[in-house]
């Protein structure tokens, strides 16, 4: 259950952050960027779990089950079409030097999250896609 959290907590908070900052992007882009994210998660029993993720500046927070409680938060770099993500709070989290990096791409109100490299076991072994809420 931990690694299903984890995957979607850093790629998400990273790429949408990064975008906005590498691009160059205005001060209104980033704000139609840096925001609040849906998605959901195969849960342990296969079942979907929702989430919500909160990206700032250089900080992400997931909120799974969406019930207004962040459940684990991070912090990210960003370079290029690529962040590097490490958690910093919250249940059943990665040490932080076990940090992952992830490719994404951004189409419309979508983004996708590929991994690229990840130190945390288990952790976007499939890409992740999260729309703008």
């Amino acid at each position: 259950m931990k690694k299903l959290f984890l995957l979607p907590l850093f790629a998400l908070a990273l790429a949408t952050t990064a975008f906005a900052q590498k691009s160059g992007a205005s001060t209104a882009t980033q704000a139609s960027i840096v925001g609040k994210w849906a998605g959901e998660v195969p849960g342990p029993d296969g079942k979907s779990i929702a989430f919500t993720m909160t990206i700032t500046q250089d900080t992400y927070s997931f909120d799974y089950g969406s019930d207004g409680t962040a459940d684990s938060s991070g912090s990210y770099t960003a370079d290029g079409d690529q962040v590097t993500v490490w958690d910093t709070a919250g249940k059943d989290i990665c040490p932080s030097d076990q940090k992952g990096v992830y490719k994404f791409t951004i189409d419309s109100d979508t983004v996708t999250f590929t991994k690229v490299k990840d130190d945390c076991p288990g952790r976007g072994d499939a890409p992740l896609v999260v729309k703008r809420m």
